[in-house]
């Protein structure tokens, strides 16, 4: 996972998101297809992400398929 930081204006400081490898830009917004913030769930609790402009249930499900995608470090191969 690419770890970044981004300006939340809900929580007004930076903020730790992680992107998915090679994710492409969304044509329509700019924005990349598996952007993460990392404090959902812990010091958020908006209903909607002023950086992703998605829920935080979106956010989990898009984590978890993040962290599905990595391969294990420790796989044999």
């Amino acid at each position: 996972m690419d770890k970044h930081w981004a300006y939340c204006s809900a929580c007004d400081r930076q903020v730790e998101v992680v992107v998915k490898p090679a994710a492409h830009a969304d044509p329509s917004t700019g924005k990349p297809e598996e952007l993460v913030c990392l404090e959902v769930g812990h010091t958020c609790t908006g209903a909607l992400c002023p950086i992703t402009d998605v829920s935080p249930e979106q956010m989990r499900d898009a984590l978890d398929r993040i962290r599905a995608a990595k391969p294990a470090s420790n796989e044999e191969r």
